[in-house]
């Protein structure tokens, strides 16, 4: 598949950033819903929403909210990043937990859209492995190397979400899972600890 190149502006250092199934096959969904043009059309939209400094802060990091809302599947990045303590949680607090976490992470990379200098997003193609699929992408910068991301995705009730990006290999949810594992461990394996921080971080109550 010929690679697309669209401009979408990432930070100069850009650094570690479930339902059942349905019955359609990835195969099926890689038909009708091409992987590539999915991310391709997550790029579409961060420019248009994110891009630029004429958006202030607060408003950035709710499109950065809202856009992960339509392309990730933040209860299945939740669990993950929680790793065997999500266990401990009803459906509810799982998902409290899941807007909380959309709200840290928009807070750490929605930033990295402010300062657009040029920068090209060039959609690759994409691998099957097992009920994952792995679209390849590259930021094409003006002043240095191309950094290498990586969008993995899993079908999900018939439609593609995204649930783990890693960027030049280091996977943005094993690097959450390391960092929250370590709070919780350390406060006796609460994840209420983890949750504090986390409203401490982001303003949340």
């Amino acid at each position: 598949m010929a690679s697309a190149v669209v401009a979408i502006p990432f930070g100069h250092s850009a650094q570690a950033a479930a339902q059942p199934s349905g019955k359609q096959s990835v195969m099926e969904v890689a038909a009708t819903q091409d992987p590539s043009d999915f991310i391709r059309g997550l790029g579409d939209e961060a420019i248009s929403e994110l891009a630029g400094d004429k958006i202030d802060d607060s408003s950035r990091q709710e499109r950065f909210v809202n856009l992960m809302d339509k392309y990730f599947k933040m209860d299945q990045v939740a669990r993950f990043v929680l790793g065997r303590y999500w266990r401990n949680l009803s459906d509810q607090e799982l998902a409290n937990f899941a807007d909380l976490l959309q709200k840290y992470l928009a807070l750490n990379y929605a930033s990295k859209f402010k300062d657009f200098d040029g920068e090209k997003f060039v959609v690759g193609d994409s691998n099957e492995n097992k009920k994952d699929i792995f679209v390849n992408s590259q930021v094409v910068r003006p002043d240095g190397p191309p950094v290498k991301i990586v969008w993995r995705l899993r079908e999900f009730d018939g439609s593609l979400r995204i649930i783990d990006v890693s960027i030049e290999g280091i996977s943005m949810g094993i690097t959450q899972r390391d960092e929250f594992a370590a709070v919780i461990q350390n406060n006796g394996g609460k994840v209420q600890a983890l949750t504090d921080m986390l409203k401490k971080k982001t303003g949340g109550n």
